[in-house]
């Protein structure tokens, strides 16, 4: 049996340790009858032991909720030999490195003559202490480009190489520069960083380590003639892999390891042979650069968002500031309007105009989409009609010029739907309708019509043309303008509310105020939706003409 064994890791602090594994029975876990105490959400109370039999060290989990893995494969139970990596909870746990006795002379420094067994001895790294540094700044640096410079330094000066880089996986899942840096310390253009192809694209397939010391002798030498021809003669190449839990909440848990890129060094001359323990510290590495950049890239998803979030707040406010009050009281009509948005801003819009003469203006629009991009057109709808209502134009006039400037700012996939109406004081409106869910004219004696007279959508053919229609509004009749998320709001059961629903409560209320009015669609638009996402933005509108309550 060996004379000793020892397991190394990094507390939640960061600080490099180990643990003297000691006969007959060493328990690991939570709880802190273990021997090695492990405070770690995914660490089981009672999680393994490991057993010492016939001088071999057996590995055993002892039905731990996250499972128990070896060399990123689950077990029950296991014999581990120098250099195996355990990893106890997947990735909410801890892994550690397994190291016997004479692998860990070699580690901790061995009074050996021979230079080939100094192991992590080579160019500072004397101890493993100075490693377990590495892992202790991993676990600290946030910033993605920094991680990676630093992983690469270490690699270099582990293996004694002259240049090293990082590839990694990108979206499509194809590999790209990341980081190349020289032996003394300082970075290398990726876009004219020539190396070998074949090996970094074989170990991201395979998942394996590839150490080459001597490219001019061994199998598959004429496979390199590319990388010869550049002057390299060794080389070393690592997968960065971290393990990943699929249902963590089952006690049936099953861990992947996900290879994320690889880590790769060279060297012109050639390169010393690799003690096996240099080897395992370079995948060592390796492993725990994979686990500090998937980390690193949650730190920077979670910043984006941040950054996301605080923008929309702020697109959000600008938006609101935008719109006019939702209430105005004019001395022969009343309107009221309510926008809520799917997401933090929509591309519904509302807007009121006092015109010459006293008259009044109000429109409601609808962008196709939402979002951030449905915004953006919405408010430059906003600025646009402003701008036109200025002009003494005919209405059909002023909708054709918004109607051209869109066209010719839109990508084509962009447009809106639009209704504008012009009421003065004895009760006349000229409205035209673009392409807009018609609104409705209702009397106060609960009949109705729709108000469809217009033309198409406004930004997809700049040369549409448009044509205006006029009303005329009684005493407490009411105009009710609205998109189409109100009558294609949908319930739990995947059924949308309707223009039927709608009117049938426009006729229940055809003599309620504005206002209340209002409150009663809302009401019902909010509760027929009830616990059922909101799947587009919603604006209504109701103006009413000389209401006998007002």
């Amino acid at each position: 049996m060996p004379l000793s064994a020892r397991f190394f890791y990094i507390d939640e602090t960061g600080k490099g340790c180990s643990a003297d594994i000691n006969p007959p029975r060493f328990a690991l876990g939570r709880a802190l009858g273990n021997d090695l105490v492990l405070s770690r959400m995914g660490v089981s109370r009672s999680h393994a032991e490991v057993l010492i039999q016939n001088g071999e060290f057996l590995l055993r989990d002892l039905a731990s909720k996250l499972g128990t893995f070896v060399n990123d494969v689950r077990v029950e139970q296991a014999i581990l030999k120098d250099g195996d990596r355990v990893q106890l909870g997947g990735t909410l746990g801890l892994t550690l490195t397994f190291h016997t006795g004479d692998i860990l002379q070699t580690l901790l420094g061995s009074s050996s003559d021979s230079s080939t067994e100094i192991g992590l001895s080579v160019r500072g790294f004397r101890d493993v202490g100075k490693l377990f540094a590495v892992f202790r700044a991993l676990s600290s640096i946030p910033v993605l480009d920094d991680l990676l410079a630093l992983v690469v330094d270490t690699a270099i000066e582990l293996t004694g190489a002259e240049r090293g880089f990082i590839m990694l996986k990108e979206q499509n899942g194809e590999l790209s520069f990341r980081c190349a840096r020289n032996a003394q310390k300082r970075p290398l253009d990726g876009s004219c960083f020539q190396t070998s192809h074949l090996v970094p694209h074989e170990v991201f397939k395979t998942g394996q380590a590839v150490v080459i010391n001597d490219l001019d002798f061994g199998d598959g030498v004429e496979n390199h003639n590319f990388t010869r021809q550049l002057g390299l003669r060794s080389i070393s190449c690592v997968p960065l892999r971290y393990l990943t839990m699929h249902d963590s909440s089952s006690l049936s848990a099953v861990g992947n390891a996900e290879t994320i890129g690889v880590l790769y060094v060279d060297s012109p001359n050639v390169g010393s042979e690799l003690s096996k323990a240099r080897i395992d510290a370079l995948e060592t590495l390796a492993s725990e650069a994979a686990m500090a950049i998937y980390n690193a890239r949650l730190y920077k998803d979670s910043q984006d968002k941040r950054r996301m979030d605080e923008q929309l707040n702020i697109a959000r406010e600008i938006q609101q500031a935008l719109f006019p009050q939702p209430n105005r009281d004019l001395e022969y009509a009343r309107v009221c309007s309510q926008s809520l948005p799917c997401y933090e801003i929509g591309g519904d819009y509302f807007d009121y105009f006092d015109l010459e003469d006293g008259r009044f203006g109000f429109a409601v629009g609808d962008v196709a989409g939402k979002g951030m991009p449905a915004a953006l057109l919405a408010s430059l709808i906003q600025g646009i009609l402003s701008t036109q209502t200025l002009t003494d134009s005919p209405l059909a006039a002023i909708i054709g010029t918004i109607n051209r400037n869109l066209a010719q700012r839109s990508t084509g996939s962009r447009f809106l739907t639009f209704f504008f109406g012009i009421l003065d004081a004895e009760g006349k409106c000229t409205y035209i309708n673009a392409g807009h869910n018609p609104p409705f004219l209702l009397r106060r004696d609960g009949s109705m019509e729709e108000l469809t007279v217009g033309g198409m959508v406004l930004g997809l053919f700049p040369t549409a043309q448009y044509e205006t229609a006029t009303i005329t509004l009684n005493p407490d009749d009411h105009l009710i303008l609205f998109t189409d998320g109100v009558v294609e709001a949908l319930s739990t059961k995947g059924e949308e509310f309707g223009v039927d629903r709608l009117a049938a409560i426009l006729r229940a209320n055809a003599q309620a105020p504005a206002k209340e009015i209002l409150a009663c669609l809302q009401e019902a638009v909010l509760s027929f939706s009830a616990h059922a996402p909101q799947h587009d933005d919603i604006t209504m509108m109701v103006l009413g003409y000389r209401e006998s309550s007002a």
